[in-house]
């Protein structure tokens, strides 16, 4: 698993309205966005992106607030960044305009890693997306030119691999299309979904958003059907079906969608609203957008974006829906605030929050583009691109009564060396359990399905820290605790 030590401080969020603002914490620069953010042990966070803080000459890609969202002078100016960060070990992978980058928690480059430019095989092109693996090599999307003649490879691909030192991994066949892969997720079956205006992948058709196994050869038992427009954002389900967040055109439609749920052959499942209605309102672009999908329950998700109605209700840049794509009322009339950017010859309307970070003591970040925020009671004309939030209490927030919440005991807690999972009455075929990092990265997926109601985990291996247990059963969260690890 990641070492990158992540925040476990506590902000005294008990008693707190879940999405409360905390107006202790305010980025302090007024331009132009923020993409990504990574929080820290200490409470400070990485920020990428375009910022343009007070007194320095030129945008900062990458940026280190202080626990209050000032900028810390102490870490380097004129750095890499502008897209996704990804911890790993003591390291940070940084998202750039074409290719990636790996830094230090110092912010220094990283010297084990080459530029991936500086290979003999591999020449950027046109950036995408990014997948770590744990040992750290990459899977690498967008467009690509590669040339090895030993492999027969030459030409601009979509998919590609490298090693966590750089390079590019000569013995994985890169892959390619007509155009460019935008977004990837690994799937928990090791799959891979995909979004990209290509109707070509490996001489087969696809759609605008499709899946390719492991080996990133099309799975062809996947077909989305869509034929404009792509995927932002995705949350998958363990029975296979997925949450798709964008702005989409389906076959055989005249309606743009900005959130659908897959079946796991790539159709739209019936038992969701896929026709939910995001409103951008005054905001530019050409429609509303969902660049971040994530579950709260078995029966809600929290979805964030470039919007400022939700099916007619003012929800500005997050809403939460339950499971049939209904909205909830919860965050009515909340969220960030227009943020007007005037260039030399036109001005560009934001609102928008392109994710959602949830924090190992029930706080919360969300980052986008955006001046102010309101959380319904607290309006704080003065937050700027990254916001600090009380976030929902993920160790009491699942509902589920006797089948789910109630019927799962875990003990020790804090464990040291094993720790005990018992669900005796849980009514579930298919049962499913999953132990996440303080980054929600998923390091330890189990099915336990059949083990006489109880299972024995042993986490001597594991780093101390604070981790998220769930349980799924029949491909629905019904537990939702943390666990302490001690040594």
């Amino acid at each position: 698993m990641g070492k990158v030590a992540l925040a476990t401080f506590s902000l005294a969020a008990q008693g707190q309205q879940p999405f409360a603002l905390d107006p202790t914490f305010r980025a302090q620069f007024n331009d132009w966005y923020v993409s990504s953010i990574l929080p820290l042990e200490d409470g400070k966070v990485l920020s990428s992106g375009w910022m343009v803080f007070p007194g320095l000459p030129a945008p900062q890609l990458l940026a280190r607030l202080n626990p209050d969202g000032s900028r810390d002078p102490t870490f380097p100016v004129d750095q890499v960044g502008q897209g996704k960060l990804t911890a790993w070990e003591n390291k940070v992978y940084v998202g750039r305009s074409q290719i990636v980058s790996r830094i230090l928690l110092n912010g220094q480059l990283d010297p084990t890693w080459s530029s991936m430019n500086s290979g003999p095989y591999f020449g950027s092109l046109q950036g995408g997306d990014y997948h770590v693996y744990s040992d750290g090599s990459l899977l690498i999307s967008g467009a690509h030119t590669v040339n090895h003649p030993d492999s027969g490879w030459n030409g601009i691909y979509n998919l590609i691999w490298f090693t966590n030192t750089g390079r590019m991994d000569s013995t994985r066949a890169p892959r390619k299309g007509n155009g460019v892969i935008y977004d990837i997720l690994e799937l928990p079956d090791g799959k891979f979904i995909c979004t990209g205006p290509m109707s070509m992948y490996e001489g087969q058709p696809i759609s605008h958003v499709f899946r390719v196994h492991a080996d990133g050869t099309l799975d062809t038992s996947f077909f989305a059907g869509v034929e404009w427009g792509q995927a932002w954002s995705y949350l998958p389900l363990a029975d296979g079906r997925c949450y798709v967040g964008g702005l989409m055109r389906f076959n055989g439609s005249s309606v743009n969608r900005t959130l659908v749920r897959l079946l796991p052959d790539g159709s739209l499942d019936p038992s969701f609203n896929n026709d939910v209605f995001f409103d951008k309102g005054v905001l530019s672009g050409q429609g509303a957008i969902a660049f971040g999908i994530y579950p709260l329950s078995e029966r809600k998700i929290l979805v964030t974006g470039r919007f400022q109605a939700v099916d007619g209700i003012p929800h500005n840049g997050l809403c939460i829906l339950d499971s049939t794509g209904q909205v909830v009322p919860q965050l009515e009339d909340q969220g960030c605030g227009i943020y007007v950017y005037q260039s030399q010859n036109s001005s560009t309307t934001y609102a928008s929050i392109e994710g959602a970070y949830f924090m190992p003591d029930n706080m919360m970040y969300i980052w986008g583009a955006y001046h102010g925020y309101s959380d319904g009671i607290t309006n704080d004309p003065l937050q700027r691109f990254v916001t600090r939030l009380y976030g929902p209490d993920f160790s009491t927030g699942v509902e589920a009564t006797g089948t789910g919440q109630d019927a799962v005991r875990v003990y020790p807690n804090p464990a040291s060396s094993q720790v005990v999972v018992e669900f005796p009455t849980l009514q579930a075929r298919n049962v499913e359990l999953v132990l996440k990092d303080a980054m929600g990265r998923v390091v330890l997926r189990r099915n336990i399905s059949g083990q006489q109601g109880q299972v024995v985990l042993a986490v001597e291996s594991l780093a101390e820290g604070l981790y998220l247990l769930e349980v799924l059963g029949d491909g629905a969260r019904v537990y939702s605790g943390k666990l302490v690890v001690e040594h």
